[in-house]
């Protein structure tokens, strides 16, 4: 017995040691490609359509004078706040823009963005660590490792730990307040929890849920994983300590997002504007899918690999069917948060993320028990290995994938290139208004939709060698709409470019029933430029049709959009 607190020393340095491990592992991984669609000879805006705007609101924090109201509340302020003071640093170390060289603010913000996604990179690889160190508690090193590597191949997670955005963050923030919330709940070894120990990891558990929430609203839902943990812990006083880290979560998202009370009529706006747009949808994105809940489960598949994604499942249901307390306490919070998701019409794969813990968990400790029982368990490991390897399309060989496009040239400035070395003297049509979707034929391309409609245009008729034509109708009361036939047959431009953002969606439309008279307007305008330009246009070059999972889901389709250049027939 005397030896028992001795080995349970090295167990816990083990344990830190591998996480550290694999903390190093995840993070090296993600830093690969983390230069993606970034500010180069081509174009100045990021790729990510969302990364651009988060910045702008960032910079109307201002820490230094205790400003924390950014008036953009769609999103809790906690990243905006982390992003200024990383694109603080940022210009510390690297200097600020130059105001007598307007292209010197775009190299800035590009510096800034990528300061940013290092933030994410960080959370990204910060989460692998916090699952593994959730589980080692409770199972064994082998089904530890294996929990936090379904984690860190996840292809999704991998892909969004690079981008300047919230989502990230806020699943490693989830994850600690899971890892605090389940250390009231005994481990693997018999263990004792003082009340003062638990006050300690009430509070922590409620802090992380509330930072959370204050970087995206939903994570206040780790706070049922908390009640479980202290319903199934048995301990006298329970509400005591749920009430303190229930407190302990509003007091931290208050703290972080101070508008709810400095500027309540522009967070009411802002938050109901988010509410209600998660429940009407995203334009014609997710239109005519199956609804959230299949989709979601879908968007699971793809995101972390169709072997790790049943087995994790399997391997949740199983503790639950043991009665295991710790996954009982995680199955509550990813139930709540599948059928807050699942009711939702707008399916972003980043959506599941939060999922991501849970399913970790319960694989880890699957193949755990498969490792132990040996006989058939030798076969669940050995498709646990297949998994994470990538045997299917998911896990690290689908990552690995992801990450070498990302590390290499985007198709749209694949694209771009070819236009400018063949176009010169000549025009190249654009289907729709420019924007990140577009071939870079100018630096401003990208531009956010913030800037007015004709001050797009001007720059864009500004480019040479090629020319660059979006229709524009000669009546003024006519506005202008993507995929106008008179670019084909008035312009006449001598090729035409069109992106998978462009036409995925019509295409998918064009034999749904029951859509909307709007939708069915853009469906039918779309098969009648086709038509046309099958009739005087003939391919001649496409880039990035290698990317036909990512195309499928729109936020992996950011990174390798295809891309197809067009040529008039007339012509040699």
């Amino acid at each position: 017995m005397a030896d028992a607190p001795q080995e349970a020393g090295r167990g816990s340095r083990l344990g830190l040691y591998v996480a550290l491990g694999l903390f190093g592992f995840a993070l090296l991984f993600r830093l690969i490609g983390i230069g993606w669609g970034l500010k180069n000879d081509l174009h100045n805006q990021s790729y990510h359509p969302d990364e651009l705007v988060i910045f702008g609101y960032a910079q109307t924090i201002e820490p230094a004078k205790g400003k924390f109201t950014p008036g953009f509340y769609n999103y809790g302020t906690l990243y905006l706040t982390t992003l200024r003071i990383a694109s603080d640093v940022v210009t510390g170390y690297t200097g600020g823009p130059d105001e007598k060289n307007p292209d010197s603010t775009w190299d800035w913000a590009s510096r800034c963005h990528l300061g940013g996604r290092v933030v994410s990179a960080l959370a990204g690889a910060g989460t692998v660590a916090v699952v593994f160190l959730l589980l080692f508690r409770f199972t064994n090193l082998f089904g530890s490792v294996f929990g936090a590597l379904l984690v860190a191949v996840a292809p999704a997670h991998v892909v969004h730990s690079r981008f300047q955005t919230v989502d990230v963050l806020a699943t490693f923030f989830l994850a600690l307040s899971a890892y605090y919330a389940l250390k009231l709940i005994p481990g693997k070894e018999p263990e004792e929890v003082a009340d003062r120990a638990a006050m300690k990891f009430a509070l922590l558990s409620g802090l992380f849920a509330g930072l959370s929430a204050g970087t995206k609203y939903t994570g206040i839902l780790a706070l049922a994983t908390l009640v479980v943990a202290l319903l199934l812990s048995k301990r006298p006083g329970w509400i005591k300590y749920g009430a303190a880290g229930i407190g302990m979560a509003l007091l931290a998202f208050v703290v972080t997002t101070p508008g709810i009370l400095l500027d309540t009529a522009k967070f009411m706006k802002d938050f109901r504007y988010e509410m209600t747009h998660t429940s009407t949808g995203h334009g014609l994105v997710f239109e005519g899918t199956a609804n959230g809940f299949l989709y979601h489960f879908v968007n699971l598949l793809v995101g972390v690999g169709p072997i790790l994604t049943v087995m994790g499942l399997a391997g949740l249901a199983f503790a639950v069917f043991r009665k295991q307390p710790w996954a009982l306490a995680l199955l509550a919070f990813f139930v709540l948060y599948y059928l807050l998701i699942g009711r939702a019409e707008v399916k972003f794969l980043r959506y599941t993320f939060p999922l991501y813990i849970s399913m970790a968990a319960g694989f880890g400790y699957l193949v755990a028990e498969a490792q132990r029982r040996q006989g058939w368990g030798r076969l669940v490991v050995a498709l646990g290995i297949a998994g994470i390897g990538g045997l299917d399309p998911g896990g690290m060989r689908q990552a690995a994938q992801m990450t070498a496009w990302m590390a290499g040239e985007d198709p749209r400035d694949s694209a771009a290139r070819y236009l400018k070395t063949n176009g010169a003297g000549t025009s190249v049509g654009l289907v729709s208004d420019p924007w990140f979707y577009t071939p870079p034929m100018y630096p401003n391309t990208g531009v956010s939709r913030a800037v007015p409609f004709e001050a797009r245009m001007q720059e864009m008729r500004a480019a040479t060698d090629p020319q660059v034509v979006f229709h524009v109708p000669a009546d003024p009361t006519v506005a202008p709409y993507d995929f106008n036939t008179d670019l084909l047959t008035v312009d006449r431009p001598e090729r035409v470019t069109i992106s998978s953002f462009e036409y995925g969606d019509l295409f998918r439309l064009r034999n749904v029933p029951g859509l909307s008279q709007l939708t069915q307007l853009q469906v039918d305008r779309a098969k009648a430029f086709q038509t046309q330009l099958e009739k005087d246009y003939k391919p001649e070059i496409g880039f990035g049709g290698d990317g036909l999972l990512v195309q499928a889901v729109h936020d992996l389709e950011y990174i390798r959009p295809q891309v197809s250049i067009w040529k008039r027939r007339d012509l040699p």
